[in-house]
C-alpha cells in the first residue's frame, strides 16, 4: 500500500464535500487515489473526502483527471502533494460576474479571445496541475484558435487568470501558476482584487492589466461593488461604457 507524508494534524482533519458525483466518477477517484488514505463516505452522489493527500504520483494524479473529465474538482497538485477545494456560493458569483465582464469587453471591443473556463493546467513537463477559477487566451487566441483539447506539450498557458480565494489553502497556488508559465492572475482575497504579472519566474503585483493596459485593479472592483445597487446588468453596461472611453484615451 502506497503511504502518505505526514505534513499538519490540521490538514490532514479536514475534509472537502462534493455534490452530484455520478457512481462511475467516484469509482475512478477511488481507483486513482484508494491507496493514499483516501478516507471518505459516499452517500447517493455525496462525496466527503480528505482535502490533502501526500505522496501522490504523477501517473496517479493523471488518473484522477482522466476520472473526472465532465466533473469540476477545483485542486491544486505540487509535486506530490494534492488539494482538492469545494466552492462556495461567494466564490462563484464574484468569479462568474469578473467573467461577463471580460468575455463581453472582448466581445464589445472585438478582441481575440477563448476561453477555456476552469479547465485543468499543468506544466508541459509534468509534476504541476491544477484548476483554475476562470482562463482566457487573449494574446495567444491565434494559436490555439478553434483547438477543442488542451495540450500542455503543444499550447502556450492561457495569457489570463482568475482567482477567487475565500478559503485557505494548504499549497500556495501562484507559485504553480508561475512555473506553468500564466502571463497574468487576476487575483481577489477578503474583497481585495490585486493583478499580478508573470516577471523572472515569479508574480509582482501590478498597477495595470498586461491584457487590457487600460485596466486597474480599483476600476474593477469600483464597478463589482456596485452589484448590490444596480445588479449583475447594470454593472456590465457601466463597466463597458467607462472601458471603452478608457481605452481610447491610452491610445
Amino acid at each position: 500500500m502506497k503511504t502518505a507524508t505526514k505534513s499538519s494534524a490540521g490538514a490532514e482533519s479536514e475534509y472537502v464535500v462534493l455534490y452530484g458525483v455520478p457512481w462511475a466518477t467516484y469509482e475512478g477517484i477511488l481507483d486513482a487515489l484508494g491507496e493514499y488514505h483516501l478516507r471518505h463516505t459516499y452517500d447517493e452522489g455525496a462525496l466527503e473526502m480528505r482535502r490533502v493527500l501526500y505522496g501522490v504520483t504523477w501517473e496517479d494524479y493523471l488518473k484522477l483527471l482522466d476520472a473526472t473529465p465532465d466533473f469540476s474538482l477545483r485542486h491544486t497538485y505540487d509535486e506530490g502533494t494534492l488539494e482538492m477545494m469545494s466552492p462556495r456560493k461567494e466564490h462563484d458569483w464574484v468569479g462568474s460576474l469578473a467573467a461577463r465582464m471580460i468575455e463581453t469587453l472582448a466581445f464589445v471591443m472585438d478582441f481575440p479571445i477563448q476561453s477555456i473556463g476552469s479547465t485543468t493546467l499543468r506544466a508541459a513537463k509534468g509534476g504541476r496541475g491544477l484548476q483554475p477559477d476562470k482562463a482566457y487566451y487573449l494574446a495567444h487566441e491565434p494559436q490555439v484558435h478553434c483547438k477543442e483539447t488542451y495540450e500542455p506539450e503543444k499550447d502556450p498557458p492561457p495569457d489570463l487568470v482568475i482567482e477567487i480565494d475565500v478559503t485557505k489553502s494548504s499549497i500556495p497556488r501562484l507559485p504553480v501558476f508561475a512555473k506553468i508559465g500564466v502571463p497574468e492572475i487576476w487575483q481577489s482575497h477578503r474583497g481585495r482584487l490585486q493583478f499580478y504579472r508573470l516577471s523572472r519566474g515569479k508574480y509582482v503585483a501590478s498597477q495595470r492589466s498586461v491584457a487590457f493596459p487600460f485596466l486597474k485593479p480599483a476600476d474593477l472592483m469600483r464597478f463589482i461593488n456596485r452589484r448590490a445597487v444596480i445588479g449583475e446588468n447594470g454593472v456590465v453596461r457601466e463597466f463597458i461604457e467607462w472601458a471603452q472611453k478608457a481605452n481610447r484615451r491610452t491610445k
